[in-house]
C-alpha cells in the first residue's frame, strides 16, 4: 500500500446485501474512496481498523429528490444534520434559490457541495420561472443549462415541471430535455396526474416513440398513477415529505398488485427543520416504508427492513448510474468492490440508530456524532433579496367583483389534507359595499401573493379554504416556485402588518394573532430567512427554536395545522393542480391559464 493511499477495514460487521435482501458476516475493506473487498477476513496491512462487531454495515442512504431550501437551512447545515441519520448522498433541485438568484444561487450550492460531509449532486433547474403565469427573480434558459450541465457535480436536468410544454410542444421545454438526454445525463420529471397518451408523450419528450427521455417522477399521489409511470419505464420516487405522505398511499397500493419493487425508490422532496432535527432524514423514511411493508406485505421485521433500505440505496443508485458513468466515477447504493465507499453502520436493524458513517471512505460520524467542523460562508449577493417598492397597505387586499347583488359566486382554493394538489372550489359569499371579505366561520381566508424581486407592485389576491385561520395573518417569502411574498389572513390590517415585517427582515416567516402588536412593529412570531428569503445561516438548533416560537403564534391564529407555513408555501405553485395563486392572480392549472375570482 502506497503512503498516499488511505485504507480502512470495517471488521466483523453484519453486511447488508441490498441486492439479494440478505445479511452475512464479514469485513468491508475501503481504499481511498472506493470499496475494494466485501466479506471474509481482511488483512490489516497497515489499515485503520474500525471494530463494528455485531453491528449492521449497509450502503449509505440516498435521497432521490430533494429541495434543501425547504429545510430553511443552507446546504452545509442540512448536510451536517442529515449525515447523522445515515444519509450519504442527496440529489437536489435548487430551483428555489434559482428562482430568486439564478445561476448565482446554483453556483452557491455547487460550491458548498465541495465542503459538505455528504455527496450533494445538483440538477440544473428546468423551469425558472416555473410558468409564464408568475414573476420570478431570475430566468434559467437553454444557454444557462448548456453552460452548467457538464459540471461534475451536476447530475442532469432537474424536474421538468412544464409538462404542458412537453406534451403540446410549447416553448423551449423539449429543447432543454433533448439537450441533456443527448448529452447522456439524467432528465428528471414532474408529471402529477398525467396519464394515457399525454403521459406517453411526456415520457418520450413529445415523440411517443417508446424511448424514455424523461426518466423519473416523484409527483405520483396514488398507486395506479405510479404503476402507469413505471410501466412506461420511468423510475418512481415515493415521496414522504413534511406535507405530503404519498408513500403511504402508493406503496400499499403497489403491494396489492406486485411484490416487485424494482424501479421504485424513496425521496423526501421537502422536509421541515423540526422533522429533520427530531425525526431524522432518510432513516425516518426507511422506518415508515418498513412499517408499510410489514402491514401490507406481511413481511417480518428483518425482511421488511432490508426491503425498505433497498428503496433508499440500490434503487436510486441504479437510477443515477447514467450520471456516474458519464463522469466515469464509482456508483453508489451497494456494498460491492468498485463502488463508492458511502457506508452507514447501524447499531441494530430494529432501531436503525446510526453508529458510524463513512462518506467517500472517510469517517464523518462516529458513535452517532458528527466529526466535522463548521464552515464559515459569505452569502454576499444572496442577501437583501426582498425588494418591494412601498409599504403594503390594508387596501391592497381589497376584493372587488362585478356582481352588484348581495352575494357573488367565486373560485376558492381548497386545501386537500396531506397532499400537494388543491381543489378548485366555488362558494357563494356575501358582499359588503361591493367587496368580499374573509369568512372564518366557513374557514375561508384571504390569500395574496406580492411580487418581491423587482418591485413591480404586482399583487394577486384571492380566497382559500382549509387553513383554519380564525384571526390574524401569516406570511412567508418561501412560496414555491417563484418565491414571492405570500400572505393569508382574515383581516386586511393584520395581512399588511405581517407582510411589511417580512420586508424589514429581508425574508422569512411571520405570524400575527390579530392584536395590535407593540410599538416596534415587530410581528408577534417570526423566523428570519435572509439567504434568498429562503434560508437561515444559523445552526439548526437556533432555526428550530425560532420556528417553535412561531408555531405558538400560529396556534393563536386558531389554525390547527402543525405545518401551516409548508401548506402556505405551496399555494402559489402553479404546476400542480388544481387552483393556485401567483402575483398575477388565480391560476387554473388544468387549463394552464389565469382565471378571474368571480365565476361568470
Amino acid at each position: 500500500m502506497s503512503e498516499s493511499s488511505r485504507k480502512v477495514v470495517l471488521r466483523g460487521g453484519k453486511i447488508v446485501d441490498v441486492q439479494h435482501k440478505s445479511v452475512r458476516e464479514g469485513d468491508v475493506v475501503v481504499e481511498n474512496d472506493v470499496i475494494v473487498a466485501v466479506g471474509g477476513r481482511a488483512e490489516e496491512d497497515g489499515a485503520r481498523t474500525l471494530d463494528v462487531t455485531g453491528r449492521y454495515v449497509a450502503p449509505g442512504l440516498i435521497d432521490a429528490h430533494l429541495h434543501i431550501e425547504s429545510s430553511m437551512l443552507t446546504p452545509l447545515e442540512f448536510a451536517r444534520n442529515a449525515v447523522r441519520h445515515g444519509t450519504t448522498a442527496v440529489f437536489v433541485d435548487p430551483h428555489e434559490i434559482a428562482n430568486v438568484a439564478g445561476r448565482t444561487g446554483i453556483k452557491m450550492f455547487l460550491e458548498q457541495a465541495k465542503q459538505a460531509p455528504i455527496d450533494i449532486f445538483v440538477g440544473v433547474p428546468s423551469c425558472v420561472p416555473a410558468t409564464p403565469l408568475e414573476q420570478a427573480g431570475a430566468t434559467i434558459g437553454v444557454e444557462d443549462i448548456r453552460a452548467l450541465i457538464g459540471h461534475e457535480g451536476v447530475y442532469g436536468l432537474a424536474e421538468m415541471m412544464n409538462f404542458p410544454g412537453i406534451i403540446h410542444g410549447k416553448g423551449d421545454a423539449r429543447e432543454k430535455v433533448e439537450l441533456v438526454f443527448e448529452l447522456g445525463k439524467i432528465v428528471d420529471g414532474h408529471s402529477p396526474r398525467v396519464s394515457g397518451e399525454d403521459l406517453r408523450r411526456y415520457v418520450s419528450n413529445g415523440r411517443d416513440d417508446g424511448v424514455v427521455r424523461i426518466m423519473g417522477d416523484h409527483e405520483s399521489s396514488e398507486a395506479e398513477e405510479a404503476l402507469e409511470k413505471r410501466r412506461l419505464g420511468m423510475y418512481v420516487a415515493m415521496r414522504y415529505s413534511t406535507l405530503s405522505a404519498d408513500l403511504d398511499r402508493i406503496l400499499p397500493g403497489v403491494l396489492q398488485q406486485t411484490r416487485d419493487l424494482d424501479g421504485f425508490m424513496l425521496c423526501s422532496d421537502d422536509i421541515a427543520p423540526i422533522e429533520l432535527a427530531e425525526q431524522g432524514h432518510m432513516d425516518r423514511t426507511v422506518r415508515r416504508a418498513r412499517e408499510l411493508l410489514r402491514e401490507h406485505a406481511g413481511l417480518e421485521l428483518v425482511e421488511a427492513t432490508l426491503e425498505a433500505i433497498a428503496l433508499a440505496t440500490v434503487q436510486p443508485g441504479r437510477y443515477f448510474e447514467r450520471f456516474f458513468a458519464f463522469h466515469d466515477r464509482p456508483g453508489i447504493g451497494t456494498l460491492a468492490p468498485g463502488r463508492r465507499a458511502n457506508i452507514v453502520v447501524f447499531d441494530s436493524l430494529e432501531r436503525l440508530d446510526v453508529d458510524k458513517v463513512l462518506r467517500g471512505g472517510q469517517l464523518v460520524v462516529d458513535a452517532g456524532e458528527y466529526l466535522g467542523e463548521d464552515v464559515a460562508w459569505n452569502y454576499g449577493g444572496l442577501l437583501e433579496t426582498v425588494r418591494i417598492a412601498r409599504l403594503i397597505r390594508p387596501d391592497d387586499f381589497s376584493l372587488h367583483v362585478g356582481t352588484r347583488g348581495p352575494t357573488a359566486t367565486v373560485r376558492v382554493i381548497g386545501i386537500v389534507p396531506k397532499q400537494l394538489p388543491t381543489a378548485l372550489e366555488t362558494h357563494e359569499l356575501p358582499l359588503q359595499n361591493g367587496r368580499l371579505h374573509a369568512d372564518p366561520e366557513r374557514d375561508i381566508a384571504k390569500i395574496a401573493v406580492i411580487e418581491r424581486h423587482h418591485g413591480t407592485g404586482a399583487i394577486g389576491v384571492g380566497l382559500v379554504r382549509g387553513l383554519g385561520l380564525e384571526r390574524g395573518a401569516v406570511a412567508s417569502t418561501v412560496a414555491h416556485d417563484s418565491h414571492n411574498l405570500v400572505v393569508a389572513g382574515v383581516d386586511d390590517e393584520s395581512m399588511a402588518r405581517v407582510a411589511n415585517r417580512l420586508v424589514e427582515l429581508g425574508g422569512g416567516l411571520a405570524a400575527v394573532g390579530g392584536d395590535a402588536g407593540d410599538a416596534s412593529g415587530e410581528a408577534a412570531g417570526e423566523l428570519a430567512l435572509p439567504v434568498g428569503g429562503l434560508m437561515s445561516a444559523k445552526p439548526i438548533a437556533e432555526v428550530v427554536a425560532h420556528y417553535r416560537k412561531l408555531q405558538q403564534m400560529v396556534r393563536q391564529t386558531g389554525s390547527p395545522h402543525e405545518n401551516l407555513f409548508m401548506i402556505l408555501s405551496f399555494l402559489p405553485l402553479a404546476v400542480i393542480p388544481e387552483l393556485r395563486i401567483t402575483s398575477n392572480g388565480l391560476v387554473d392549472v388544468g387549463r394552464f391559464e389565469l382565471v378571474p375570482l368571480e365565476v361568470s
